[in-house]
């Protein structure tokens, strides 16, 4: 089945945004050093899962502020170079990021997919980048962890998964929720993004046995946020997961102590 998407996303990647954005989306004045990592982090992820078909990459982290949403969409957008057809879904019905970092505030998204309120070529877009297509969260809904544990969020992925050669899920920070833990289920593999210096070695840890419980193939853990010399490379900032997430993240570190 082919889907109709809609028009491209024009603000992704623009010159004057970048310039000023911390969050460093891959782009033509990306630095070397950035662009030749999310190179090395493509080849590790195309020799790391051996299914035929679709591959199914979810990416996630312990907590939040570790940057897991700009190096889902940069890992998207190195795939598609090498001219992988690649679907990213934006799956964190709480507090999104994907339409954030694309400056954009489309209504319809995975949750209208999911309550049958839409179909997945209205929710569906091109962006700016060649062969990267994406599905924002839409509506924020009442009951996030029902909706991803559905029967219809299996089926819309196996739908999906028919016309992408990567489908890339950015979910919640695992610590916080158990979203990203039950859409590990629909996942070839799974990445863990780390931040130097802010992520904790005991819930990077938690993070990790949360995979291994449910079955998940880790496929490994990114280092984010090194800063190489001469690279350029800005600082993320994701504080506001806090104020959405400030009571789980309270419980999970009081857990971890």
């Amino acid at each position: 089945m082919f889907f109709k998407k809609k028009k491209k996303h024009s603000s992704i990647g623009d010159a004057g945004r970048e310039k000023n954005d911390p969050l460093r989306i891959l782009n033509e004045n990306t630095s070397f050093d950035v662009r030749e990592s999310f190179n090395e982090l493509r080849t590790n992820i195309l020799f790391s899962i051996s299914d035929k078909g679709t591959r199914k990459i979810l990416i996630t982290s312990s907590l939040a502020a570790e940057g897991k949403s700009t190096t889902a969409l940069n890992v998207a957008i190195s795939l598609a170079e090498v001219d992988e057809k690649v679907l990213i879904i934006d799956c964190d019905l709480r507090r999104p990021n994907l339409g954030r970092l694309l400056s954009d505030k489309e209504k319809k998204g995975l949750s209208n997919i999911l309550v049958n309120d839409c179909s997945i070529s209205d929710a569906l877009h091109s962006t700016k980048y060649k062969n990267l297509d994406i599905i924002l969260t839409g509506a924020t809904p009442p009951n996030p962890t029902e909706l991803l544990s559905s029967d219809n969020m299996r089926s819309f992925v196996d739908e999906v998964s028919a016309n992408y050669d990567y489908v890339i899920f950015d979910t919640p920070p695992i610590n916080l929720v158990t979203d990203a833990a039950i859409i590990s289920r629909l996942a070839s593999g799974v990445i863990i993004v780390a931040r130097q210096y802010v992520t904790e070695k005991k819930l990077l840890t938690a993070a990790i046995e949360k995979l291994n419980f449910v079955d998940a193939k880790i496929l490994g853990v990114v280092l984010n946020d090194v800063v190489a010399a001469k690279s350029g490379y800005g600082k993320y900032s994701y504080g506001g997961y806090y104020r959405h997430y400030g009571a789980y993240a309270k419980a999970a570190q009081k857990n971890e102590n």
